[in-house]
């Protein structure tokens, strides 16, 4: 997995969303800072989910 890649894949799908977002009675500050930190979180997630898929497919757990 190209980490710096799918960080920028989910960079742009965060924004993506906020701007679709129709937030009438919401006063949100999203800035990049917020969806740097958004984006590395849900990277961080991913590679959780590969590493125990990897873990139970070494523990027969998992085909």
């Amino acid at each position: 997995m190209d980490r710096d890649k799918v960080k920028v894949i989910l960079k742009d799908a965060i924004s993506k969303a906020f701007e679709d977002l129709e937030l009438d009675d919401r006063v949100f500050l999203i800035g990049d800072k917020t969806i740097n930190l958004m984006s590395e979180s849900a990277l961080n997630v991913l590679l959780a989910v590969e590493d125990i898929q990897d873990y139970l497919k070494r523990e027969g757990e998992l085909k």
